[in-house]
C-alpha cells in the first residue's frame, strides 16, 4: 500500500511538472515569436483557488502598471466610501441674503446640475453666493504625470471645482471651401483660438497650446470638410466653474454685483438642496471605461472621508496602504503615486498585482471588470465571452492587462501582464496579451 501510494505521489508530482513545463514552454513560444523581448514582459498566473503561482516571468519586476492600477485602488476607496456613497453638491443659505455652494469634488457635475442647484435660489433676495471648496486640495494634477499630455482628453485637471468633466467641447464649421472655417465655443470659457483651419475636401485638424505666449491661446491648423468637434481639457478648473456658474444662475435671473468668495461651512449655515450621483456608477465607469478624472477625484474623496480633512494624493496613498497592511498584503516593494496608474512614478509587479486580485477574488466590485467585448475589451478576445473579465492599461510605450479567467476546462486563474517595451507598437503588445490569455483559456 505505502508503495502504491509513494507511486501514486511520484506520478502526480511528475505530472504536474510536465504540466507547467508545457505551459512555460507554450507562453516562451508565444513571447518569441511575438519579436517582444523576454526582459520587457512581466507576467504572474496563479490559481484563484489555491493561490499557488503556475506560471511567472519577470513577476517581481517593478513596471508602470497604466490603468491596471485603477484595479488595485478602487478597493479601499469603495470600502471607505461604501456602496450606498452618493457624490453630492449642496446648497446652503447663510442668513437672509446669502448662499453657499458646497463642493462635493464630483466628477459628474454638470452645467444641467449646476443650474438645477442654482434654481432654488430665492432671486428676490440674493446678494452673495460663497463656494465652500475644502473638500479636496487645490492641486489638479497627479505626480508624474506628463505636461505635454496637456491636451489629452482622457486626463484632464481635476479638483473640486469638477464640471462638465473638465473640458471643453469647440465644433468647427466648414464654410466656402478655401476660406477660413467657423469656430463655435458654446462653454464662453475664454480660449483664444488661433484659427488657421482651411474649409477643404478632408477633415485634418491639429490642435496645440501655445505654452510659449499664453496658456489659453489654441492653435487650431488642418482642414475641414464638415462639422468636426475638438475637445480640449480645462486649464483652470475654478474660472471655468465661475463662468457656467454666472450663466447659470443669468438663466434663472440672478445677477450679482459682489464676485464669488471661498469660505467654509458654518454650523449655522441650512441647508436647501443638492444634486447626487451613485458612488456604484462611478465605479462602473472606472473599471470598464478607465475614467482617470473619477478614480483620482473619488482617491481624494475618500481620503477626506477617511481622516475628517481636506483630501489629498498623499492622504490618498496612506488610505491604500493601510488597506494592504489590514488585508496582509505587502506593498512594501512597490510605489503608488497617484489613483489612475497614469503617472509613470508607480511602480508594481506582476507578483503584487495578482496577489492583490488573489485576496479581494470575493469583492463584488470586481464583478464591474469589464467582460471580453464591453468597455476597454470591446474589440477584444470576445469568443471568451464572460469566461474573461479584466482590467487593461496603456501609457506610452506600456500595455498591461490583469483580472480572472475561466478556462475552457472550468479552472479558474488570476493574471496579470505587464509589458513596458519603446520598440514595439501598443497594438503589438495587445495581441501578445491576447494570445497568451487565449492560450490560457483552451490548455489550462
Amino acid at each position: 500500500m505505502k508503495k502504491f501510494i509513494s507511486i501514486l505521489i511520484l506520478m502526480t508530482t511528475m505530472f504536474s511538472t510536465a504540466y507547467a513545463n508545457g505551459i512555460r514552454s507554450t507562453i516562451s513560444n508565444i513571447i518569441e515569436d511575438s519579436k517582444i523581448s523576454k526582459n520587457a514582459i512581466s507576467i504572474s498566473i496563479k490559481n484563484a483557488d489555491t493561490g499557488k503561482t503556475v506560471y511567472h516571468l519577470n513577476d517581481k519586476k517593478l513596471t508602470p502598471p497604466a490603468s491596471v492600477q485603477k484595479a488595485i485602488t478602487i478597493i479601499p476607496i469603495a470600502e471607505t466610501l461604501g456602496t450606498e456613497y452618493e457624490l453630492s453638491t449642496k446648497l446652503y443659505a447663510r442668513g437672509k441674503n446669502s448662499y453657499v455652494i458646497k463642493l462635493g469634488a464630483d466628477p459628474y457635475l454638470s452645467f444641467k446640475d449646476l443650474k438645477n442647484l442654482v434654481s432654488k435660489i430665492n432671486k428676490e433676495n440674493v446678494t452673495k453666493i460663497y463656494i465652500d471648496d475644502s473638500i479636496t486640495e487645490k492641486k489638479d494634477w497627479g505626480e508624474g504625470w506628463q505636461w505635454d499630455d496637456d491636451l489629452n482628453p482622457l486626463m484632464p485637471r481635476f479638483n473640486s471645482y469638477n464640471l462638465d468633466n473638465n473640458i471643453v467641447k469647440v465644433t468647427i464649421m466648414p464654410t466656402t471651401e478655401g476660406q477660413q472655417a467657423a469656430i463655435i465655443n458654446p462653454s464662453k470659457y475664454p480660449y483664444a483660438f488661433y484659427n488657421n483651419i482651411i474649409t477643404g475636401k478632408e477633415n485634418n485638424v491639429k490642435v496645440e497650446r501655445d505654452y510659449d505666449y499664453h496658456f489659453n491661446k489654441i492653435i487650431l491648423t488642418g482642414t475641414i470638410n464638415s462639422s468636426y468637434t475638438i475637445t480640449i481639457p480645462n486649464n483652470n478648473l475654478r474660472r471655468y466653474f465661475y463662468i457656467r456658474l454666472k450663466e447659470a444662475l443669468a438663466e434663472n435671473g440672478i445677477y450679482l454685483k459682489e464676485p464669488f468668495t471661498t469660505t467654509t461651512l458654518q454650523n449655522s449655515d441650512v441647508f436647501i438642496s443638492e444634486v447626487k450621483h451613485p458612488l456604484s456608477d462611478s465605479i462602473s465607469d472606472i473599471l470598464k471605461n478607465s475614467n482617470n478624472m473619477a478614480i483620482e477625484s473619488l482617491s481624494k474623496i475618500a481620503a477626506a472621508e477617511k481622516y475628517k480633512k481636506t483630501g489629498t494624493d498623499t492622504d490618498a496613498v496612506r488610505l491604500f496602504e493601510e488597506y494592504c497592511a489590514k488585508r496582509g498584503i505587502d506593498c512594501s516593494e512597490i510605489k503608488i503615486v497617484d489613483a489612475s496608474g497614469v503617472s509613470k512614478n508607480n511602480l508594481l509587479n506582476a507578483d503584487f498585482i495578482s496577489e492583490y486580485l488573489i485576496k479581494n477574488k470575493a469583492n463584488a466590485l470586481y464583478e464591474k471588470l469589464p467582460h471580453s467585448g464591453e468597455g476597454t475589451l470591446a474589440n477584444r478576445m470576445i469568443p471568451l465571452k464572460d469566461n474573461l473579465n479584466a482590467k487593461t492599461g496603456t501609457l506610452s510605450d506600456i500595455s498591461s492587462i490583469a483580472g480572472f479567467l475561466t478556462t475552457k476546462r472550468g479552472n479558474h486563474y488570476v493574471f496579470c501582464i505587464m509589458i513596458n517595451d519603446p520598440a514595439s507598437t501598443s497594438s503589438a503588445k495587445k495581441v501578445l496579451e491576447d494570445y497568451i490569455i487565449r492560450k490560457m483559456y483552451l490548455d489550462m
